[in-house]
């Protein structure tokens, strides 16, 4: 969900509660607010009509919307197609991006891994985000993971990757051994 959608979900939802106890107050006490009444001045102007038409198209808007953010298929976009002798074979994105991720943590001195795989025209890459410890050469520990994870790529997946972009984004504080001791 992007920015957006945020603020239209917080947004609508604060309109829904402030709406929804004007209606249980309206409910317990009908002598404090009426707002069928209230409405009905409102309406009876013509500056009126319009400020309440735009308001209800917004929320008509903003309900569209959030029904169809809810029900959009979270596939993780296009998969990867491979071909076989017997067919198609198809692989999510998700799926390749957990098999990164995997490889990746497998490298020694590597803490955390976030992997993020985009699918091309014709082609896949990666970005990957790395948390390290403070006791390997991050230039090594770099060039093993993209190598390391290239070839698994290409093994596992049968596809070659056209880049593997890869960004140490912290060095961990401490080193695994001293946390085990």
């Amino acid at each position: 969900m992007g920015i957006l959608d945020s603020i239209i979900l917080t947004v609508y939802t604060l309109a829904m509660m402030v709406l929804s106890l004007l209606m249980v107050l309206g409910a317990i006490l009908p002598q404090w607010i009426q707002p069928a009444l209230w409405l009905t001045n409102v309406m009876a102007t013509p500056r009126g009509t319009v400020t309440v038409g735009l308001v209800g198209f917004l929320f008509f808007a903003s309900s569209v919307r959030l029904i169809t953010l809810a029900f959009r298929r979270q596939g993780g976009g296009q998969p990867v197609v491979h071909e076989t002798s017997m067919g198609e074979v198809r692989i999510s994105l998700e799926a390749v991006e957990n098999l990164v991720r995997k490889v990746a943590r497998s490298t020694k001195g590597v803490r955390e891994v976030k992997a993020s795989v985009r699918h091309g025209k014709d082609d896949l890459s990666v970005s990957l985000r790395c948390t390290v410890s403070p006791e390997v050469s991050i230039p090594e520990v770099s060039e093993e993971i993209q190598n390391s994870v290239r070839q698994y790529v290409k093994r596992v997946v049968g596809v070659e990757l056209a880049e593997v972009q890869l960004e140490v984004e912290n060095i961990a504080n401490e080193s695994r051994r001293s946390r085990l001791d």
